[in-house]
């Protein structure tokens, strides 16, 4: 690939005004005939919108509506850099923005995708309820990570009762994401890629996990959609493993979907155009 290049498609922002009066962004590309289905992004913690300057295209060429909301202090969205205050301050940001999403697109099937650090509030909302009739899916999701790393003790305990603006960079290298040397000097190059976050963020990723680890399983309602689980042939920041383990434990309908050739950001791998034809078909249910 001697370079980055994205397809026409329609594309905007919706400016979202969040509770607190934060405004935050969110991104949309619509396909050049009525949805076939929608799909919500919800993003990772050093990446935006902007990731999605390949997918969100591709996807639409294919027939889908896709959003992605920029998250408080990420992208173009509103609020301190890196800096979450609350878990039920994101869920809310991310409750709203897919209600909007849907009232965009009524008639269509709606599908939710949680990539890395998106795939814990993904968790988290989706144990709230909060996630409607959409169908769920994981990509290389950064599940019951916090536990892993730290243990259940006092290490944790700290993290959860941490607050404050104080910053600290993220232990990630770009090359943890992708080995591909286009899209490692796209991230080189990324002046909105969140390279450190504040102690309250730190916390929030412990009580975003504290939500689905502690709020049970997702199968008291009758058996819905499927529940993938895209799994990466190699994940440098993911305990795999472990993601796996927890969304089993979360529900009956887990299923999970190997991608060869691939690193921690799907979309930035040799396997990415198999990704967009999987997650259109899957998306519309397979009629696409």
């Amino acid at each position: 690939m001697s370079a980055l290049t994205a397809r026409s498609q329609e594309r905007g922002t919706l400016s979202l005004t969040a509770s607190d009066g934060t405004e935050l962004a969110l991104h949309h590309w619509a396909p050049a005939r009525p949805p076939a289905a929608a799909v919500f992004y919800v993003h990772g913690i050093q990446s935006h919108a902007g990731w999605l300057f390949e997918t969100g295209p591709e996807l639409a060429a294919r027939g889908l509506a896709v959003y992605a909301l920029e998250r408080r202090g990420s992208g173009t969205s509103g609020g301190p850099r890196g800096h979450l205050l609350s878990a039920a301050q994101v869920l809310d940001d991310y409750a709203n923005a897919v209600a909007v999403a849907r009232a965009r697109t009524p008639d269509v099937p709606l599908t939710l995708v949680g990539q890395s650090f998106g795939g814990s509030v993904l968790a988290a909302l989706a144990t709230q309820r909060r996630t409607a009739d959409a169908r769920l899916v994981f990509c290389a999701p950064a599940l019951g990570q916090q536990r892993a790393r730290h243990g259940s003790g006092e290490a944790l305990a700290a993290l959860r009762s941490a607050g404050g603006l104080g910053t600290a960079p993220l232990a990630l290298a770009d090359a943890d994401y992708t080995d591909v040397t286009a899209y490692l000097d796209f991230m080189a190059n990324d002046i909105l890629m969140i390279r450190q976050v504040t102690s309250s963020t730190r916390s929030v990723m412990v009580q975003l996990e504290d939500a689905y680890m502690r709020g049970g399983t997702w199968d008291a309602a009758p058996a819905a959609h499927p529940v993938h689980f895209v799994r990466p042939q190699q994940d440098a920041i993911i305990d795999l493993d472990t993601s796996w383990q927890v969304l089993s434990g979360l529900t009956r309908r887990a299923i999970a979907v190997d991608f060869t050739d691939s690193g921690h950001y799907v979309e930035f791998s040799a396997a990415r155009h198999r990704y967009w034809d999987w997650l259109a078909a899957t998306a519309t249910g397979g009629t696409r």
